[in-house]
């Protein structure tokens, strides 16, 4: 259900050029012209024929994430840039809790990239971890180990009056 979600946002089902398309290309042509760029000097840096950067600019082309990350260096945007709002979540700094704001200074103090790749697969896994889900697959150990406790408890009174009669 989800993944038909992604595929009706990115309108795969529509023929190109597409609201997907046409934004992208949009976008592609608004930084270019900012950085004062033609489509012949584009198409040069992104190794592609200069009808080839027409036609992404005019919805009728696609973008691989080999071009996107090309483009995005080359004309200095992040890669959010050119995606519609509805495709990802942005976050601004002013609506980040006192939690997550410490959370990024710690993760920015991090040197190393493959730590720091280790780092956001743990939060990923943080995030979708449900306790209610774990006390519930846990709940027969807990009541097996709450039986045992009765049984030592039990124990441990009959233990405690004999050492009293003693």
């Amino acid at each position: 259900m989800a993944f038909e979600k992604i595929i009706d946002l990115l309108a795969y089902r529509e023929p190109r050029p597409n609201k997907f398309t046409i934004f992208l290309g949009n976008q592609i042509q608004k930084a270019r012209l900012e950085a004062g760029m033609s489509q012949e000097e584009l198409s040069k840096y992104i190794y592609k024929r200069r009808a080839t950067v027409s036609d992404i600019e005019n919805g009728k082309g696609e973008v691989d994430a080999t071009t996107l990350a090309l483009l995005a260096h080359i004309l200095n945007k992040p890669f959010g840039y050119f995606y519609p709002p509805y495709l990802y979540r942005e976050i601004k700094q002013e609506d980040l809790s006192p939690l997550e704001n410490e959370l990024l200074l710690h993760f920015r103090q991090i040197a190393d990239d493959t730590l720091c790749k280790a780092v956001i697969q743990q939060v990923k896994i943080f995030g979708e971890f449900d306790p209610t889900d774990l006390v519930i697959n846990l709940s027969p150990e807990i009541a097996e180990r709450l039986e045992w406790e009765d049984e030592i408890i039990e124990f441990l009174s009959k233990r405690s009056k004999k050492l009293k009669k003693e």
